[in-house]
C-alpha cells in the first residue's frame, strides 16, 4: 500500500498550496488531454499492404464518421471498415452534436475533444459541496492515472462521469433544470447514465425536477429531427435499440460476470446478476430517512456509479473512470476506516495502477487482464458501500423502535 501512501502526501502537498494547488492540477489534465491527443496522432499502427487504414484514435474517428454519416443521411449502424474499426454505438443525438468537432482537421479536434473531457470532470469535482479544497484537490490527484486512461483511447467516459458527477453537484446546490440536463445528456452518449435521476428522489421539488428531466429528455431526443426528418429518425432509433439488442450477448468484459466467471467457474445469466445488483442497490430507497443527510446521499450516489461500470458487460479498462470516481467520492465523504482505506489502496494498486507500466507486461497480460483484476477492488468497495446502506438501515430502525418503546 505504499503507492496510496505516496499519492495522498504528495496531495497533501498540493493541497498545502490551496489555490495554487487547484491551478496546477487543472493545468495537469490539461497536459493530459493535450499529450494523449499529440501521441494518438503521431503514433503509427502497423498494418498489412491493403489492409484498412488503422489509427491510435479510433474512437474520435467513429464518432467524427458518424456526424458525417448522419448530416450525408447515411445509416449510423453499419460497418464503415475504410473509415475506422468497430460500429458506432452511441445515439444520433451525440452523432449531431458531435458536429462541433468533425468541422475540425484531426490534429485540431482530438485536442479539443479531449479537453471537453477533461472540463467536464474537471468542473465536475470542483463543484462539489465540500467545505475544503484538499479533498477536492486529492479525488482529482488519485483520478488523473484513470483519466488519461479514458482521453488516450479518445473515449467519452471521462465526459460521462463529469456530467453526471457535475448533475450530483447541482442537485445539492438546488439547481435541479441544469441538473437533469447533465443527467439527461449522458443518456445520449451511455444509456446507463439514465439511472442517475434516481437522485431527484433525495430532493425537494420532485415533480417540477421530473418535468425537467423529461423536457430534457425529449428535446434531446428530437434534437436531430430538423436534419434527418421522422422517418428517417425513427428508423435510426430502431436500428440502435437492435445494435443494443444484439451488443448484450457479445462478452462478459471487466465486470461481476466476468469476475463471477474467470474466479468461480459461474455463468449465471447476465440480466439476472444486473437486476440482482440493482435491486441490492436500491432496495435502501425504501427508507427515505437514510438521505436525508449528505453522506447518505453521496453514498448512494457513489454506488450507484461504480455499479454503472461493474455489472455492464461491456466495461473495458477506460470506463473505469466513472467506478474510481464513485470509490474516491466514497472515500472523501465517508469516515475513515481501515476497511475504506484498505480498499482506496487496493484501487489505486490494482484498477488504477494495474494496467501501467509499474507491473510486468507478463502480470498484466497473463493475470490482470484474464482474471479481470481491475474490476475486483470495484466490486469489494461497491460490495462495502452497500453494506454500509444497509448497516444505516438497521441502525436507524433500531432507533425508531428504541424510540417507539
Amino acid at each position: 500500500m505504499p503507492v496510496c501512501g505516496w499519492l495522498l502526501a504528495a496531495g497533501d502537498y498540493l493541497c498545502e498550496m490551496k489555490v495554487r494547488g487547484t491551478v496546477l492540477l487543472v493545468a495537469l489534465y490539461v497536459l493530459l488531454a493535450v499529450a494523449s491527443a499529440t501521441q494518438a496522432l503521431l503514433l503509427k499502427v502497423e498494418r498489412d499492404p491493403g489492409d484498412p487504414p488503422a489509427t491510435k484514435y479510433n474512437n474520435y474517428l467513429i464518432f467524427k464518421s458518424s456526424h458525417h454519416h448522419l448530416s450525408d443521411g447515411k445509416p449510423l449502424y453499419e460497418p464503415y471498415p475504410w473509415e475506422h474499426a468497430d460500429l458506432y454505438k452511441y445515439s444520433p443525438t451525440f452523432a449531431l452534436l458531435f458536429g462541433f468537432f468533425a468541422i475540425f482537421p484531426d490534429w485540431l479536434g482530438l485536442p479539443l475533444w479531449n479537453l471537453l473531457n477533461v472540463a467536464a470532470f474537471v468542473a465536475a469535482v470542483l463543484s462539489l459541496p465540500w467545505k475544503e479544497n484538499r479533498s477536492r484537490n486529492l479525488l482529482l490527484l488519485l483520478a488523473a492515472i484513470e483519466a488519461m486512461t479514458s482521453l488516450q483511447n479518445s473515449q467519452s467516459n471521462l465526459l460521462v462521469a463529469g456530467l453526471l458527477v457535475m448533475g450530483f453537484a447541482l442537485l445539492e446546490k438546488g439547481r435541479p433544470a441544469w441538473a437533469t440536463l447533465c443527467i439527461a445528456a449522458t443518456f445520449y452518449i451511455k444509456i446507463f447514465g439514465v439511472l442517475a435521476f434516481i437522485l431527484l428522489l433525495f430532493f425537494p421539488g420532485k415533480r417540477k425536477a421530473a418535468l425537467w428531466a423529461l423536457a430534457w429528455m425529449v428535446l434531446l431526443l428530437l434534437l436531430p429531427l430538423p436534419f434527418t426528418g421522422i422517418g428517417p429518425l425513427a428508423g435510426m432509433y430502431l436500428d440502435y435499440l437492435n445494435l443494443l439488442r444484439s451488443d448484450h450477448s457479445a462478452s462478459l468484459g471487466f465486470s461481476v460476470m466476468g469476475w463471477l466467471q474467470t474466479w468461480f467457474g459461474a455463468e449465471p445469466d447476465k440480466s439476472l446478476v444486473t437486476l440482482a445488483g440493482l435491486a441490492a442497490l436500491c432496495l435502501p430507497l425504501l427508507r427515505p430517512a437514510l438521505f436525508r443527510e449528505y453522506e447518505g446521499r453521496a453514498l448512494f450516489f457513489s454506488a450507484l456509479l461504480v455499479w454503472m461500470v461493474i455489472f455492464n458487460h461491456k466495461a473495458e479498462s477506460p470506463t473505469f473512470i466513472l467506478a474510481v470516481a464513485g470509490v474516491l467520492l466514497w472515500y472523501f465523504t465517508t469516515p475513515r476506516t481501515v476497511l475504506t482505506t484498505t480498499l482506496l489502496a487496493l484501487t489505486v494498486i490494482f484498477t488504477i495502477l494495474s494496467p501501467t507500466d509499474l507491473f510486468p507486461l507478463s502480470w498484466r497480460a497473463n493475470l490482470f487482464e484474464p482474471y479481470v483484476v481491475k474490476a475486483v477492488p470495484c466490486i469489494l468497495a461497491w460490495m462495502a458501500m452497500v453494506a454500509m446502506m444497509y448497516r444505516r438501515w438497521w441502525i436507524s430502525g433500531q432507533k425508531i423502535t428504541g424510540r417507539d418503546g
